[in-house]
């Protein structure tokens, strides 16, 4: 091989590693020093307490699937620590930090050319699904299995409502990291797509403690909003609009300002008899509202406003397209 090219490789190898070490140098630091620190330099002779035979701590797990992860073996890393998961007790400190390291080094680029090609998909993705899947296919032929990516590409395809590839997307990052609350968001919202309903209200029974314990503000709030949608569009027996109501008030109580708030409590009021007509402009007015800046930060919800043009459309033929303050 021509030796400006072995040094190119190298280089650029190089610069991959030093990326991915800077994510978990803090840990790593403490367990080389742990290991390596001598007598002659200062460090106190101990007896070190003894681990059960042939048994790993968590602590261990994570240091070898941070190695994994600097030789780019992602999925190798993933199940090491998923092994280690499923022995933890969920709550405990050790299951926390494995789940945490389970959802960094899955996500975790390798190179700038797929960073690169991620972050153009990421533009375009709002405007331009199906332009964004494109670059986003590009990344994950460069990195197999990243979940950043296969994430993304699952949005993509929701927006375009393409159900069945966007499950295949989620199981993808399932098998890789089925502890991430946004594949499993997205799990649901695939279900969703397919009016699967059922099935959601069943997820989520089964899930609740995880709904419970989650702390992202945005997954929670879109968690709370796919259970109004599945109980209000279940087939019966299993549509309940009193529990929808029930769901409804805590979920408004928790996220007044989101737009679909409005959109769900106007359904509701729909299916009740007594459209409510301010839920109806509220949700107008939010979406008509929407800044670039607080778009991207609904980016989890692939259908953000998408229910706009009906409500709009109810509001012309009720004669309030206006709000009240407008109209006076």
């Amino acid at each position: 091989m021509d030796k400006s090219l072995k040094n190119s490789l190298h280089s650029s190898s190089r610069r991959a590693d030093l990326r991915i070490r800077s994510r978990f140098i803090s840990k790593a630091v403490l367990v080389t020093a742990f290991f390596f620190l001598t007598p002659a330099q200062g460090a106190p002779k101990a007896t070190p307490a003894p681990k059960p035979t042939g048994l790993e701590t968590y602590q261990d797990l994570i240091l070898k699937a941070q190695n994994l992860t600097l030789q780019r073996d992602r999925l190798q890393a993933s199940q090491i620590l998923l092994r280690g998961i499923q022995r933890e007790t969920r709550g405990s400190q050790a299951h926390k930090e494995l789940v945490k390291a389970l959802g960094e080094l899955s996500s975790v680029f390798y190179s700038e050319k797929a960073q690169s090609a991620f972050s153009v998909g990421e533009a375009a993705a709002e405007a331009r699904p199906r332009e964004a899947i494109e670059h986003f296919q590009e990344a994950l032929r460069l990195e197999d299995g990243n979940v950043s990516i296969l994430k993304a590409i699952a949005r993509a395809h929701l927006a375009l409502a393409e159900c069945e590839k966007a499950d295949t997307q989620v199981k993808a990052a399932e098998a890789i990291d089925p502890h991430s609350p946004e594949v499993k968001l997205l799990s649901l919202q695939t279900l969703a797509c397919s009016r699967n309903y059922e099935s959601i209200l069943a997820r989520l029974s089964i899930d609740e403690t995880a709904s419970q314990d989650e702390t992202d503000a945005l997954v929670k709030s879109l968690r709370q909003g796919l259970h109004v949608q599945a109980l209000l569009r279940a087939p019966k027996p299993k549509n309940d609009l009193k529990k929808a109501k029930s769901v409804m008030t805590t979920w408004e109580a928790s996220a007044p300002d989101y737009p679909e708030v409005h959109f769900w409590k106007w359904e509701i009021s729909k299916l009740s008899g007594a459209p409510d007509r301010m839920a109806a402009v509220k949700y107008s007015q939010a979406c008509q509202n929407l800044t670039p800046r607080k778009r991207k930060s609904y980016s989890l919800d692939v259908n953000l406003c998408k229910g706009k043009e009906a409500v709009d459309s109810y509001l012309k033929d009720s004669g309030l397209n206006q709000s009240p303050d407008e109209k006076s």
